[in-house]
């Protein structure tokens, strides 16, 4: 680009580093989000031992952040409209800080709970708000630059995010992870205070937004509707259908609750998410990809820690070092993709490229569970999977919203959103429902070809507690590679989906 061009037509005051910083904040603020969510997986055994949380009740302080986070994304363009969007992204991490300290302050579970809704409320809606301010700051041709800091923030956070987690757990205590989310929040705010441009109209101070003009019942259902499906989902790992038919009801009963929401809107004369926008077969397709990718995310992320730890004995400090190694390649990925991206002719076929790449991880995986298989044995197929990114979600992205005006795309991209958390939460659920009843099927055949002629002599309470240990982390191992085998053949039929598909290319 040449000397005192100008790089951004909406606003041509800012600089080439100004627009690099600009994309940096965008992608710090996507970030608070993404680490906050990140940190509290991986370290989410500790946190419930520091609150004496048992899981079910541990579960609430999830499911209460990810049930406000929807609740974000349904409140972002209307609150925005008032106080603009970068107020409301100045707003939301102030919310997320406060949230954060409130976290380490927690004494309960249903403290945490609380403290956790309030940080979701604030970090929910950043990423939504981020890929809106892009939309609107910038021409198509002009988003590059955009894109690289964005991603470098967006991306490059949560991959450090595992490995600062292993350290501050291994070296304070779980408070300090809140104390640092915390942090991180403020200091964002600051970087967003100096990098994003000025507004460009008079905007409303955050507390002059008329509260009473709301639509809150579509805030009360939907928020209800969430948090009831969301829990309900990661309930599942709990139960089982055979014993608790019952627990099956609740998701529906959420989801009855979020179906009456788009009943609403779509008869409301000024709606928040108009359903109307969001029907194009583009879309739509775009969706169904994204929920795909964010359902195998979920179970992906459940089972691959809860594997390295309890199937194979890694430690705590070293699963979080591997899968900070394996998210850094992923995010190596995703910069190259920034630049090359556009270049890719056939983006169906690269679609079904990285959905294959993924199938090939997972049936690596598959046939690599085992007692004893080293981190080397496992880094080739984690890493791989971590590679599919740039094909699986960020191609999506490009693709998706090629179609719709900017303001549909604020409408698609907040309900895309609040799509991402239904879907994680429910390839967590179906993660933990099938390592459940995989333990248990693999636990009885094991157990059944043990028989006293396998002692020298007869076994004493230390040698059938070791047994026992080793039974476990055998059926784990069992469960897991079955999943993986099963994953991998899902993929290769969703690769072969993308392939015949029209409305993505």
């Amino acid at each position: 680009m040449k000397q005192g061009a100008v790089m951004l037509k909406a606003h041509p005051d800012l600089t080439s580093l100004q627009v690099h910083l600009f994309g940096l904040a965008l992608g710090c603020a996507t970030g608070v989000d993404f680490v906050a969510s990140s940190m509290m997986g991986v370290a989410g055994t500790h946190i419930r031992a520091g609150v004496f949380a048992s899981p079910e009740d541990f579960l609430w302080s999830l499911t209460s952040y990810a049930a406000a986070a929807v609740v974000a994304n349904l409140v972002l363009r209307r609150i925005a409209e008032d106080i603009s969007y970068r107020g409301y992204t100045l707003l939301s991490l102030a919310v997320a800080a406060a949230g954060a300290l409130l976290c380490a302050l927690c004494e309960t579970p249903f403290q945490l709970s609380l403290a956790r809704a309030v940080q979701g409320l604030g970090a929910g809606g950043l990423f939504s708000a981020s890929r809106i301010i892009i939309q609107l700051a910038a021409e198509r041709e002009e988003r590059r630059p955009l894109f690289l800091g964005f991603n470098i923030g967006a991306l490059g956070m949560p991959a450090l995010a595992p490995w600062v987690t292993a350290q501050l757990v291994q070296n304070t205590d779980w408070r300090t992870i809140f104390l640092l989310q915390a942090a991180l929040a403020l200091a964002t705010f600051a970087f967003v205070l100096a990098a994003y441009p000025r507004r460009m109209r008079a905007t409303l101070p955050p507390w002059k937004i008329e509260v009473g003009k709301l639509d809150w019942l579509t805030v009360i259902l939907l928020g209800a509707g969430a948090l009831i499906l969301l829990h309900g989902l990661g309930d599942l790992r709990f139960y089982e259908f055979a014993n608790s038919p019952s627990v099956a009801l609740t998701p529906l009963l959420g989801l009855a609750c979020v179906a009456a929401v788009f009943v609403h809107q779509h008869r409301h004369p000024d709606p928040w998410l108009n359903p109307r926008l969001l029907l194009g077969r583009r879309y739509i397709a775009g969706l169904s990809f994204y929920a795909l990718y964010y359902f195998l995310g979920g179970l992906w992320g459940y089972v691959v820690p809860t594997t390295l730890q309890s199937g194979l004995d890694f430690t705590f400090q070293t699963a979080g070092a591997v899968l900070t190694t394996t998210g850094l390649a992923g995010f190596g990925a995703a910069l190259l993709f920034t630049f090359g991206g556009p270049k890719l002719v056939g983006q169906r076929r690269y679609i079904a490229l990285g959905y294959l790449m993924f199938a090939g991880a997972a049936w690596l995986l598959s046939q690599r569970m085992m007692p004893g298989a080293s981190i080397a044995v496992l880094l080739p197929a984690l890493t791989l999977q971590s590679l599919t990114v740039p094909f699986v979600l960020m191609l999506v992205a490009g693709l998706t919203y090629a179609d719709l005006s900017v303001d549909s795309f604020a409408h698609a991209y907040q309900f895309k959103n609040i799509v991402r958390q239904v879907a994680t939460a429910g390839g967590t659920g179906m993660a933990s429902l099938w390592l459940q009843y995989g333990e248990v099927m693999a636990r009885t055949q094991l157990v059944g070809n043990i028989t006293p002629f396998a002692f020298a002599q007869e076994p004493d309470q230390g040698t059938l507690l070791r047994l026992s240990r080793q039974i476990d982390q055998q059926a784990l191992l069992i469960a897991s590679g079955n999943l993986f085998a099963l994953l991998a053949v899902a993929c290769v039929v969703i690769a072969l989906v993308a392939v015949v598909q029209r409305s993505l290319r």
